[in-house]
């Protein structure tokens, strides 16, 4: 085991992410405690019942093929609160929904000196603050990704998992952001492939999802909510489709810019980081159409637009992004758009429900506050 890894690690969170969070660690000798709240105990049974679980790594996310072999686990719990106290390192791998009510639930529980990091699309670890605020929690060191560091991770059925390793595009920062080495070193050891980002918000906002997911979906209505299914970036995937997951894209990259982060790296140079393509084509549609999300089906459906690509990523991705751009006075049209088709087809209001600074506290903070807000990991 390396000297970096705690002798125990307690992975919150018992879906595909976090289950195949819970292999890695256990692969690296260390003794795992997968904990998640009674409701979601379903998935957790067969892993209980069994030590382990069947865990398949796949070469891509269409592979059905690679052999799976049995991974024990150490520990099962369906009580999160007990199991993270006193942990020396906590992952917390959740839907960006559930964000809010694992941190709020989380915070009384943790004491100074533990770490925490958020896998997954980001945000865990400010909600994590704000609601250590409200319990005045201190000494937490809270961090987050970007994104998961698997091309994909589902549960394939019970106790059977199945995961793609990305090589790169996976990036990790810590609050207070002089933790963010220490984290990352951390990172590496169970995911080589994930780096150090600038500050927390970049991890923030290099949020793959939001920026490819939604106007695919949004672009393609018509055909998602039909029978069958539809390779969403393969036929659906268009030149105007592009240009519209470009157009994001660069609304992302102007946010970047407006809270001074350095790097310039758009969607399609992370794109071929994460593997998914073997490189940045002469358009962004190039790009797309040689990646492996152009294989990648869609169930399609009268309750399409129930899927995460819209019910999760809209509220909590494009709001806030729209929330930040509101803050820091860069305009956002072409995920203004999005968030009102999005909310007009499906009948919710995401821009009411959504997620925005105001719900970490950071509402009024302006450039600098937002800057201080991630160098300090306070506010």
């Amino acid at each position: 085991m390396s000297n970096l890894l705690p002798q125990r690690v307690v992975v919150v969170g018992g879906g595909g992410g976090g289950l195949t969070i819970a292999c890695e660690l256990s692969l690296a000798g260390v003794e795992v405690t997968v904990a998640d709240l009674p409701e979601f105990a379903g998935n957790l049974a067969p892993v209980a019942e069994r030590g382990g679980l069947d865990m398949q790594w796949r070469t891509s996310p269409s592979d059905a093929t690679s052999p799976s072999s049995f991974v024990a686990i150490h520990t099962i719990s369906t009580d999160p609160v007990t199991a993270v106290q006193g942990a020396p390192l906590v992952i917390v791998c959740v839907p960006s929904y559930g964000h809010r009510r694992f941190a709020e639930l989380l915070a009384p529980a943790l004491t100074e000196g533990q770490t925490v990091v958020w896998v997954g699309e980001g945000g865990g670890a400010f909600s994590a603050v704000a609601a250590s605020r409200s319990a005045g929690t201190r000494g937490v060191v809270h961090a987050e990704t970007n994104s998961l560091p698997y091309g994909g991770a589902f549960i394939k059925g019970p106790g059977q998992v199945g995961a793609t390793r990305k090589r790169g595009g996976t990036v990790v920062a810590a609050l207070p952001a002089a933790a963010t080495p220490k984290v990352a070193a951390l990172a590496a050891e169970i995911w080589p492939w994930v780096t150090p980002a600038e500050n927390a918000w970049e991890a923030l906002l290099l949020n793959f999802n939001a920026i490819d997911h939604v106007p695919t979906m949004i672009c393609n209505l018509g055909r998602i909510e039909g029978e069958g299914t539809y390779r969403i970036w393969g036929e659906g995937g268009s030149p105007g489709v592009a240009a519209v997951i470009k157009a994001v894209d660069q609304e992302y990259l102007a946010l970047r810019g407006a809270l001074g982060l350095s790097s310039r790296k758009g969607w399609e140079d992370y794109l071929v980081d994460q593997g998914m393509a073997p490189e940045k084509g002469a358009t962004t549609y190039d790009t797309i159409q040689s990646s492996i999300l152009a294989a990648v089906q869609f169930a399609c459906g009268p309750k399409a637009l129930e899927h995460r690509f819209v019910a999760e990523d809209v509220p909590y991705a494009l709001v806030l992004a729209r929330s930040i751009g509101d803050e820091l006075n860069v305009d956002t049209p072409v995920i203004d758009g999005l968030i009102a088709i999005g909310s007009a087809a499906s009948g919710i209001d995401y821009g009411a429900r959504g997620r925005t600074l105001a719900d970490w506290g950071l509402s009024g903070a302006g450039s600098a506050g937002l800057r201080a807000a991630a160098e300090e990991g306070w506010w």
